[in-house]
């Protein structure tokens, strides 16, 4: 929750605005009390839309449609103005938890408390779904849990079959990691593809975790002892979409006896939570404006011994925004040299078992990295030394995505841009109005997108001072993914290819090659990747230099003179980036994902699989340099690792919520470090004077140096 800004209403329709909720690329949410004192959320379409006849039109019937809804368990739509010179509308404003902000702050739910959960959400679905609607962004934050029961949100709005998304005025709907299939191709979307999402949300809920990102598997890894529940969600998640329940087939599986209203059913914590917060909202209705208790950012001070928590002057925590979609992130290489990673890993993880890989000499490593082989069963492994904490800082509610240039480090979170200094953690500046989205780093700057503003605009920031070098306006209607800088221009696809001057940001050309599922800058190419291809791209002109078939590639990455893609199956293939002949193909079993778990260093490519391994292969040969599993065969949560290189060190967050520190040549540990940094968030990466920075759960930066001797 935010103060109202110079320039926002005082007023929309009858309804008072206090404070400011979130914004997006559609419109700005604000808190409203109504004549009678109802607190209500107003949500305000953004100029540049309400001026689009076509646009008012699709917002005029899905409001109306939305309105039909009626159930004990979603948001009622209370009030709105399509017509209006800004239209508007305004739901009711529930306080409570998020299931997300729940689950964060006070674990995994009970399975008795999921199955309630499944119960309401599902009558939720099915009153969404009998009303002709597609929810299509169901995910743990938009779903509050409330003094009077578990409610789906999504400010007011589920979308009609037959129109047009109102959120795709600026960017694809849905969060990776709660999409099923379809969705995240790009396909159509119906009742089924909710019924997915249903089962990513239970699972998270049940575990704690979230599924694989791509949402591909075909069974989801539940995490939980309850048959019932394992069945539910894995029916749920079937990839073919005609053999997923309705949600009135769920209902029926379900306890028709039971209810999920009221808060009783939840845990003591989420209900004193909800009391609380519920309180408090009752008391905003009779002030006249809702202005934030400014709190400083919490470091940690770099004496080891003391590691005593004290407020740095100058800085301040990281403030919140809402309804804000993950986007997918890649790592950009050049020459070898990790320049950034934000990978979206929604990736969640067991106990680590250390064994090392099944493949013939391999040698397998303990939790320590040492040797196994000779080991007495009776004298147990000794753990790894710890990396030492030098300093702390908060900078959001959730994990941010880290950047090291220009001699700073970059957390990207929630929306906006700030640089620390590497050896305090305070705050240099800050870049952005809520809106930051897609960022890439080269050299001393940054790329950022924010589609907040108009029809968004991408900008060349200076690592050094947060000042804009250059800024362009975003294409009309449409969002440039996957925006990557190399040395030359700065890139963005989707459905075709855009590239920039990097130094006064004037476009160069565009051409008519899609790119969904990923862009890479290498050398003199511009890589582009969709669902049948892979094409190659001069960096001056645009036009084409080679074409490669491929199924299902996605998200490239370049180095050492080769382009590596993961297919649908679940191979690794590297094809020579001069003329596009394959080098070589490595099957990996389960589907790896390189914008989830890629990292380069030393001649050595590294990939995380679905099954928790990091797997090292010799770039020029594929030939397999060694293997370790992070994450237990025996646990039934999705075993994902986040990755980065820096010189002869492997870092990985690992799925079993540790950072690990392993050599690059053979997969020892050198050190460890208790930190949960394997969902949506970048890997530790080391600069100058041996620190290693994290972004965590919580959402902390945190700097960490090699234990000593390491």
């Amino acid at each position: 929750m935010e103060e109202l800004r110079p320039g926002d209403p005082d007023r929309v329709g009858p309804y008072r605005l206090v404070a400011r909720l979130g914004a997006g690329g559609m419109g700005v949410v604000y808190l409203g009390c109504s004549p009678g004192g109802l607190l209500v959320a107003v949500k305000v379409v953004r100029a540049r839309l309400a001026g689009d006849a076509e646009y008012r039109a699709r917002f005029r019937r899905e409001v109306a449609s939305a309105r039909t809804v009626s159930g004990a368990y979603t948001a009622s739509v209370l009030d709105a103005d399509p017509d209006a010179g800004t239209p508007w509308l305004a739901t009711a404003y529930l306080p409570g938890l998020s299931l997300r902000e729940a689950v964060a702050a006070h674990g995994r739910f009970p399975a008795d408390t999921v199955r309630l959960l499944a119960t309401g959400l599902a009558e939720a679905l099915a009153d969404i779904h009998r009303a002709g609607l597609t929810h299509r962004d169901l995910k743990p934050g938009n779903i509050m849990l409330t003094a009077d029961g578990p409610r789906v949100i999504d400010f007011g709005i589920a979308r009609p079959e037959d129109a047009v998304s109102i959120t795709r005025a600026n960017r694809s709907p849905g969060t990776r990691g709660f999409m099923s299939p379809e969705q995240a191709a790009g396909g159509e979307v119906g009742p089924a593809s909710d019924m997915f999402s249903l089962g990513a949300v239970l699972a998270f809920a049940a575990t704690g975790e979230e599924s694989r990102a791509d949402g591909r598997e075909a069974v989801s890894r539940s995490g939980t002892a309850d048959r019932l529940l394992r069945d539910l969600i894995r029916d749920c998640r079937r990839r073919d979409r005609t053999q997923r329940p309705s949600a009135a087939d769920l209902l029926t599986r379900l306890d028709p006896a039971v209810s999920a209203q009221g808060a009783t059913w939840l845990p003591a914590g989420v209900v004193e939570a909800i009391d609380r917060r519920t309180a408090q909202a009752r008391r905003l209705s009779h002030v006249p404006e809702i202005r934030p208790r400014a709190e400083p950012v919490r470091w940690v001070a770099a004496d080891p011994a003391r590691m005593a928590e004290a407020t740095a002057d100058g800085q301040d925590t990281g403030e919140g925004g809402a309804g804000r979609a993950t986007s997918r992130r890649r790592l950009l290489l050049g020459g070898g040299a990790l320049l950034a990673f934000a990978g979206t890993a929604a990736g969640v993880g067991a106990a680590l078992s250390g064994s090392g890989g099944p493949d013939p000499g391999t040698a397998a490593a303990g939790s320590s990295g040492t040797p196994t082989k000779g080991r007495s069963p009776s004298v147990p492994p000794s753990p790894p030394p710890r990396a030492v904490s030098r300093w702390k800082v908060r900078v959001g509610d959730y994990y941010p995505d880290l950047f090291t240039t220009g001699g700073l480090v970059l957390a990207q979170v929630e929306g906006r841009l700030r640089a620390l200094d590497p050896a305090t953690g305070k705050t240099r500046w800050k870049h952005g109005s809520w809106g930051e989205d897609h960022v890439s780093a080269v050299g001393g700057d940054v790329l950022v997108y924010d589609p907040s503003l108009g029809d968004g605009y991408l900008a060349m920031v200076r690592a050094g001072s947060g000042a804009d070098r250059w800024t362009h306006p975003g294409p009309p209607g449409k969002v440039p993914m996957y925006p990557v800088v190399g040395e030359s221009v700065a890139c963005y696809g989707y459905d075709s290819v855009t590239a920039l001057d990097l130094d006064d940001g004037r476009p160069r050309w565009t051409a008519p090659v899609k790119a969904e599922l990923g862009v890479a800058v290498d050398g003199d190419l511009v890589i582009a990747v969709d669902r049948t291809r892979v094409a190659a791209l001069d960096i001056h002109s645009g036009g084409d230099r080679w074409i490669r078939p491929l199924d299902w590639g996605h998200y490239p990455q370049a180095c050492y003179g080769l382009v590596f893609v993961c297919d649908g199956p679940g191979a690794v293939h590297a094809l020579r980036a001069d003329d596009g002949q394959p080098a070589w193909k490595r099957p990996v079993g389960e589907t790896v994902y390189p914008s989830f778990g890629f990292a380069s260093g030393g001649g050595v490519v590294y990939f995380g699989t679905a099954e928790g391994d990091v797997l090292a292969l010799r770039a020029t040969t594929g030939d397999v340099v060694w293997k370790r599993r992070l994450g237990a065969e025996s646990s039934s949560r999705n075993l994902w690792n986040a990755l980065g290189a820096a010189g002869d060190m492997l870092y990985v967050g690992g799925a079993d919520r540790n950072v690990h520190a392993l050599r690059g040549s053979d997969g020892r540990t050198e050190w460890t470090y208790p930190a949960d940094v394997t969902v949506r968030t970048s890997p530790p990466v080391t600069v100058d004077g041996g620190m290693t920075f994290i972004g965590t759960a919580e959402g902390f930066v945190e700097a960490l140096s090699p234990p000593a001797g390491a």
